[in-house]
């Protein structure tokens, strides 16, 4: 690896990209073929290397990962690199480090940030056909060590190597760690597809239904989701805030409201986020709702002389990843508004 004279280190596709790929300039050197599903494995070594998954380690505050994910997300790639990042390490890092497995180095699976080669990559699926986002009516169980169920868009999931597969038991949410079959025809797999979306295209998604396939007891990982899928939410949310500062950095040098409402931003997420020590929880990052990025995006929406918000997916995709604000705060204010232990353990 020959570093150029680029003045961020976490500028990854100005240090190690080519202009005509998206991979890494020695990756396509190694008589890889590349392929819609090796994206974000192509760069895990580049992102290890920049301290990308020091927070996750234990290394530093979380406040200083989502410095670096703002600084990827200003190249024009780095949305959908830093995209796959943070959900790796907010999701599937924050199951592990909430798992009987929580010490790094304790579990191969750590092996997706400790710097070993092969990567690893590791996914979550929660989410299912009529899930609606409710827990409850998950309908993935394991009996008899069989899990069957599907899950309808697991991030990530088109280059995972594991996946941690939320499933509903009488009582609980159990977490479980499933090989993804790569076997063409499976006998227990009974879908699988993998897909992109119009936004951060560069990201792989996947569907996959399973049937009676083994899961040994010990796979087991977490008891119960439910007293996690909130903050793991929230984490997402909060590095979706680093993003969009990322993402408006250049804009901000061509309109003055956007470099005012831009510098607010930056502004409210050191105060909220610098004081963090180790990992945030659920509490502190619900404390902070709702998270403040209205005002920029309006100001982007004036930019471009748009009508409506709606509208910013008709000069960029990515812009869509921004537009969650009034539902899901809604929902957030609610749950902060009754704030107690039974309601934080929740549907989400």
């Amino acid at each position: 690896m020959n570093e150029t004279n680029d003045p961020s280190p976490f500028h990854l596709f100005s240090k190690w990209g080519d202009n005509d790929s998206i991979f890494p300039k020695d990756y396509l050197e190694n008589d890889i073929v590349p392929t819609g599903t090796n994206f974000y494995r192509s760069w895990k070594p580049y992102l290890y290397s920049a301290g990308f998954y020091d927070f996750i380690l234990g290394k530093e505050s979380y406040f200083e990962f989502q410095k670096k994910l703002s600084s990827l997300a200003e190249e024009p790639l780095g949305v959908s690199l830093a995209l796959s990042c943070m959900v790796e390490v907010n999701v599937a890092g924050g199951i592990l480090n909430a798992s009987r497995f929580h010490e790094p180095g304790s579990h191969f699976l750590w092996n997706a940030f400790s710097g070993k080669e092969p990567f690893v990559i590791l996914a979550a699926g929660v989410s299912e056909p009529g899930f609606d986002g409710k827990l409850k009516k998950l309908k993935s169980s394991v009996n008899d060590d069989k899990l069957t169920g599907v899950k309808s868009f697991i991030t990530n999931g088109g280059e995972a190597d594991f996946i941690f597969w939320v499933t509903k038991s009488e009582e609980n949410y159990p977490v479980y760690f499933v090989s993804n079959p790569r076997e063409p025809h499976h006998p227990h797999v009974t879908e699988k597809k993998i897909f992109h979306t119009d936004f951060t295209p560069q990201v792989s998604h996947l569907r996959i239904g399973l049937n009676e396939f083994t899961i040994p007891p010990e796979n087991l990982v977490i008891e119960n989701y439910g007293e996690l899928g909130l903050e793991l939410r929230l984490k997402e949310l909060c590095s979706l805030v680093s993003l969009l500062i990322g993402k408006t950095k250049s804009l901000s040098d061509l309109h003055a409201g956007i470099y005012r409402e831009r510098t607010v931003l930056v502004n409210w997420q050191k105060e909220f986020l610098e004081s963090l020590k180790g990992n945030p929880t659920k509490e502190l990052l619900l404390e902070a709702v709702p998270y403040p990025i209205i005002p920029l995006i309006q100001e982007v929406t004036k930019h471009y002389g748009l009508a409506s918000q709606e509208d910013l997916k008709s000069i960029d995709p990515d812009w869509q990843l921004f537009l969650w604000e009034d539902h899901l705060t809604k929902y957030l204010l609610h749950k902060k508004k009754r704030n107690t232990p039974i309601d934080l353990n929740l549907e989400s």
